[in-house]
């Protein structure tokens, strides 16, 4: 289940993955600055399509720099938390019979979220191109200029800041199927009292340290 999470997980990955954004970037030729995903509250429902994967029903819930990502993945529902204020992440799952959650860098997480593919210096390069509507919402549709990869990204945004559809190429990696504003329930986006909690550094530490130990041991 963590492989395909972490896979899909690259589109805050693309929502608090990356919370340094300028309030505004400055778009040319259609006019107007590129809107700031990090400040609205909602809940919205979409299909993320992860290149070569299967699409996966997601539940994106913000309220500003917090975020929270419901995912239905084959192997069970798994939540991401994500503090855009004190960049951490936590990975909720079942293992075992019981609930743990994996902190990471914000850095490291790979969200299936498109808004941090849309953020910072991508933003600034995005150009209006013209206007677009997905699930009942009306939005701006922007278009990247700058793209190393050489593919070209578009999104369909709404004024206050919310993606309803993300393309690359002509593939859509994200679709919003419906959208409710309105202020969140600040419990969403903590880790539930009795959920154990794995530090992903400490485990990192302590797998490196078993193997050291097991060298040690075939040297004798």
């Amino acid at each position: 289940m963590r492989s395909l999470v972490l896979a899909v997980v690259s589109v805050c990955a693309l929502a608090a993955c990356n919370q340094n954004a300028p309030a505004g970037s400055t778009a040319d030729a259609g006019g107007g600055l590129f809107p700031n995903l990090t400040t609205a509250q909602y809940r919205a429902e979409a299909t993320v399509n992860p290149e070569g994967g299967t699409p996966m029903p997601v539940v994106m819930i913000r309220s500003g720099n917090k975020l929270r990502m419901e995912l239905a993945t084959p192997a069970g529902p798994s939540i991401m938390l994500t503090d855009g204020d004190t960049h951490e992440s936590y990975m909720i799952s079942s293992m075992g019979g019981r609930q743990t959650a994996l902190r990471i860098n914000h850095e490291q997480s790979e969200v299936p979220d498109p808004t941090q593919a849309w953020q910072g210096e991508l933003s600034a390069s995005a150009t209006r191109t013209g206007s677009c509507s997905v699930a009942g919402e009306s939005g701006a549709e922007w278009t990247q200029n700058a793209s190393e990869d050489g593919v070209v990204r578009t999104a369909c945004v709404t004024n206050d800041g919310i993606i309803l559809e993300a393309k690359e190429g002509d593939r859509i990696t994200w679709q919003t199927t419906s959208v409710q504003r309105g202020p969140q329930a600040a419990e969403l986006f903590t880790v539930p009292a009795g959920v154990q909690v794995i530090d992903m550094a400490d485990m990192g530490a302590a797998m490196r340290d078993a193997m050291e130990r097991a060298k040690a041991a075939q040297g004798h």
